[in-house]
């Protein structure tokens, strides 16, 4: 394996890390997602340690070329996150549907109480 690939994989690994840091300092993201993301980075950057052995292991299990181990994992990382956002975001839609009935109550209710002082 290349010094350059693990390099090259490092410094993206890195970027990401320090991305994610930059957002989190910024409030930009959340602490609850900005752990999940500082381990998937944290995760790129062993990886880029361990090229040869992700290298071994992929021939182990019969796939002849690693990067298609990696992409199937990343493909399977990205799935599970889209399903956990859809999850949360699912929530979020009924927690902000039940916020704007209760505030049409609120306001039906301010309305009936104007018109009762009004008379």
């Amino acid at each position: 394996m290349s010094a350059t690939i693990q390099l090259i994989t490092f410094l993206a690994a890195f970027l990401f890390f320090m991305q994610v840091v930059y957002l989190t300092s910024k409030n930009k993201l959340h602490d609850k997602y900005a752990f999940l993301w500082i381990m998937f980075a944290l995760v790129g950057i062993a990886a880029s340690f361990c090229l040869p052995l992700l290298n071994r292991f992929a021939k182990q299990i019969g796939i002849t070329y690693m990067p298609s181990l990696v992409f199937m994992s990343a493909f399977l990382v990205v799935l599970v996150l889209l399903t956990y956002q859809t999850v949360v975001i699912s929530r979020h839609e009924k927690l902000i549907k039940q916020l704007v009935q209760e505030i049409a109550f609120l306001d039906q209710r301010t309305e009936k109480s104007e018109m009762r002082n009004e008379k």
